[in-house]
């Protein structure tokens, strides 16, 4: 057993067990204010599949689909993280009878496969460039090559 600490909680983990973690980020005075965040940020870490980038867009943009309806506006673009390529995807579609758009950045890293999606609820003031700046901010720490730890 190992005590690993995680976003101010400690746990005892088991030594065969390996950090899954989901990290989510929302602005503060929302946060504070015990409101639903207009947009959040969900960053997801996980042993690649042995399918490439592009396959795993093809899979997420088939389950958002499936689970929204239509997509509309969905685009596409290479990005590079640090001195990884990666895949962009944007699109906007409607949940609930709320509007959002939702960006996501996919690449590996180390023989994992990273996500960071932001979801932005229409009516957010937050503009694309910061959100973009935002998501290629996103790297393992110590370059991801051990892979999951």
């Amino acid at each position: 057993m190992g005590l690993k600490f995680f976003n101010g909680i400690q746990i005892d983990v088991p030594d065969d067990w390996a950090d899954l973690s989901t990290v989510i980020l929302a602005p503060k005075s929302e946060a504070q204010e015990g409101k639903k965040p207009s947009i959040n940020l969900v960053v997801k870490r996980r042993p690649a599949k042995g399918k490439d980038v592009a396959a795993t867009v093809r899979e997420y943009l088939g389950f958002m689909k499936g689970a929204f309806g239509a997509l509309e506006n969905v685009e596409t673009k290479q990005v590079v993280v640090g001195a990884v390529k990666g895949t962009a995807v944007r699109f906007r579609t409607e949940a609930n009878g709320k509007k959002f758009t939702q960006v996501t950045l996919l690449y590996r890293s180390g023989g994992d496969e990273i996500s960071a999606t932001v979801t932005q609820l229409e009516g957010d003031p937050t503009p694309m460039v910061k959100i973009e700046k935002l998501l290629q901010s996103i790297r393992p720490a110590a370059g991801g090559l051990a892979g999951i730890r």
